[in-house]
């Protein structure tokens, strides 16, 4: 009993410590987002002045490599990034929903294993007790 008793503490602490670390990482994350809109550029398009092909809607996306962003925004539309130089560079997109999505099953998973720890906890300490308990009633 005496084990499990230990394994629940240390379930416990590391649950808390999860979930609080899980709310400033989702913070910096969000931080670091934009709403980008992603852009195939072709040779023709700076001769013509187009600004490329949009690819998709924007999305709140987190690329922290400043030269994949293109010429200056006007105020209230989205950044647009170059495609080609996100395939060119090997720069991977984090979607600000992935980061959400992920956050929100490790706080899930972890809340559940906290209040199952916490019941296991009570129950080995409540057996211990009476375990206890009765030893010396006998003796």
């Amino acid at each position: 009993m005496k084990i499990v008793i230990l394994l629940a503490a240390i379930v416990v602490v590391l649950a808390i410590l999860t979930l609080g670390i899980s709310f400033p990482v989702r913070s910096s994350y969000a931080s670091k987002a934009k709403l980008i809109q992603r852009v195939e550029k072709s040779t023709g398009d700076d001769l013509f002045g187009d600004n490329g092909t949009v690819i998709g809607s924007p999305q709140m996306l987190i690329i922290e490599d400043e030269k994949a962003f293109l010429g200056p925004v006007k105020p209230g539309e989205p950044l647009s990034v170059d495609e080609k130089y996100l395939k060119d560079h090997n720069v991977y997109p984090l979607q600000l929903k992935t980061v959400d999505f992920f956050i929100n099953y490790i706080r899930l998973s972890t809340g559940m294993s906290l209040i199952i720890a916490i019941i296991a906890y009570a129950l080995a300490s409540r057996r211990l007790k009476s375990a206890t308990t009765i030893t010396v009633v006998q003796s």
